[in-house]
């Protein structure tokens, strides 16, 4: 397996026919679609799925108000409830190249975090959704999260590995 892309979750089935109420981190531009492959990896001890992850492949996926999935090979409610909890991953080989100016949150993780003045001061050691924007967990000189936005982050430079940040008041 190349790098694995957190996706979402799961801690919910859907119904009695074998579907799960997976919550995506994006379901906008979600490229997850039937015949899609990912890799599940257990989030507690009550899932029976191994520890390294297992590959399932999407048979069918709904967006809406929730986003409803089946997976092939798993037809019933109590499969689903042996599989559950879980977390949703993706190869990141298996996703298209981002356009123009876009970039996966997920490359970000492991750059250089410098200040205006190009003084190395941390790195991107994580991220997660709050609900209403992408924050970015950042450690080095001081243990900090901040939403991804232009006032915090202005500049982003994947080829050279690296990205500025504003640093908030009080923190230098």
């Amino acid at each position: 397996m190349d790098k694995l892309i957190k996706f979402g979750y799961c801690s919910k089935p859907h119904g009695i026919k074998g579907a799960f109420s997976f919550h995506l981190f994006n379901t906008e531009e979600s490229t997850l679609k039937k015949g899609s492959k990912i890799i599940l990896k257990p989030s507690s001890e009550t899932s029976s799925i191994s520890e390294e992850g297992e590959e399932f492949e999407i048979a069918t996926i709904s967006f809406g108000n929730k986003v409803i999935a089946t997976l092939k090979d798993v037809n019933d409610r109590n499969k689903v409830e042996e599989l559950i909890p879980f977390e949703i991953f993706v190869e990141r080989s298996s996703l298209p190249e981002p356009d123009e100016g876009e970039i996966y949150i997920d490359d970000l993780v492991g750059l250089e975090v410098r200040n205006p003045e190009g003084k190395v001061i941390g790195e991107v050691k994580g991220y997660y959704d709050n609900g209403a924007q992408t924050v970015l967990e950042i450690s080095g000189e001081a243990e900090m999260d901040l939403p991804l936005v232009d006032h915090f982050f202005p500049e982003i430079n994947i080829e050279n590995k690296f990205i500025v940040m504003n640093v908030p008041e009080g923190i230098e």
